[in-house]
């Protein structure tokens, strides 16, 4: 897509400086009955707390014998709250995470994950990422819900265990939950091909933990 090759191309400094332009250009856009591109409209939305946002998988992916895309959000009130919580413009390259830490230091957290059922293949296409699925004819229905505790999220020892040692892979899943997709067949090979190139360089083997308590402190 264009808009995303462009992105893909600008600069931070220039970035930080497009909410406002985005912002006035959605209004003038409504006022003729348009809009901007999905890829634009992030930069309209008040850059919020990172524990408050809910997350979405843009691709369906398996969900036993059925199709579905899945959901995570906020689900208690500690994270709930943190919707007016606004990062600061002084706040610094790395606000986002500071803000992670400074919150599980004294707060635990809920998210509950929905699952969209496909219930029409027209409407909601499998092989088209781009389409997406209406709700009102498939809504979200929670399935799950997630702990987080209160707990130290950040040291140095943690953060080149997760950038230097380990691996992510939306195909590291159940068979019964495998993506699905001509968009998540293509991820599968750039993660790998990434998580290589990555391991290579910092000359780690790569390493699967099979317990929390192999997280460094």
């Amino acid at each position: 897509m264009p808009s995303a090759w462009l992105l893909a191309r600008t600069p931070d400094t220039a970035l930080r400086l497009t909410g406002g332009l985005m912002g006035r250009a959605a209004r003038v856009l409504s006022l003729v009955g348009a809009s901007l591109p999905s890829t634009l409209k992030l930069f309209t939305e008040p850059n919020t707390h990172i524990l408050a946002q809910t997350f979405n998988t843009a691709a369906p992916l398996r969900y036993g014998d059925y199709v579905a895309k899945i959901s995570v959000a906020p689900l208690s009130t500690s994270v709930k709250e943190l919707r007016l919580q606004q990062v600061r413009r002084d706040a610094g390259p790395d606000a986002q995470r500071d803000m992670v830490v400074d919150f599980f230091r004294s707060n635990s957290a809920e998210y509950e994950v929905r699952a969209q059922l496909c219930t029409d293949p027209d409407k909601m296409p499998i092989e088209d990422a781009k389409v997406p699925w209406p709700e009102s004819d498939s809504p979200y229905i929670r399935v799950a819900t997630i702990t987080f505790p209160v707990q130290n999220a950040d040291s140095p020892q943690r953060r080149a265990y997760a950038d230097d040692v380990l691996s992510f892979n939306p195909w590291r899943s159940l068979a019964d939950h495998r993506p699905l997709g001509s968009i998540n067949r293509l991820k599968n090979e750039v993660y790998k091909a990434s998580s290589r190139f990555r391991h290579e360089k910092n000359k780690v083997s790569e390493i699967e933990p099979t317990d929390i308590a192999q997280l460094p402190d």
